[in-house]
C-alpha cells in the first residue's frame, strides 16, 4: 500500500498529514472535499483513502459510502466527533 488520498477542507491537517506520510515514503494526492476526491480518483489509483468527516458538498459519510460502493479501497475516517454513533457509523 504506497498511494494515499487523503481527503480533508482544512488545509492545514491535510498538510500534517502529508508531511508525515511522505516522510514515510507514500505517494499522496490530496482533495479538498468528497467532490474533489473523486476528480482525483479518475487518475491517482489510490490504495488507501484517509478522509475527513465534516467536510462541505460531498461529506465523509457520502464519499465513504460511494468508495466502499464503487471502489475497492479502505477507508480511515478523520473526525474530532468521539460519540459511539458516529463510532458505529464509520465502521
Amino acid at each position: 500500500m504506497n498511494k494515499i488520498l487523503i481527503v480533508d477542507d482544512d488545509p492545514n491537517i491535510r498538510e500534517v498529514v502529508a508531511l508525515f506520510l511522505r516522510q514515510e515514503g507514500f505517494t499522496l494526492c490530496e482533495a479538498v472535499d468528497g467532490a474533489d476526491a473523486f476528480e482525483k480518483l479518475a487518475t491517482f489509483k489510490a490504495e488507501l483513502a484517509i478522509v475527513d468527516v465534516m467536510m462541505p458538498r460531498i461529506d465523509g459519510w457520502q464519499l465513504c459510502e460511494q468508495l466502499r460502493r464503487d471502489w475497492d479501497i479502505p477507508v480511515l475516517m478523520l473526525t474530532a466527533k468521539g460519540e459511539t454513533s458516529q463510532k458505529v457509523k464509520g465502521f
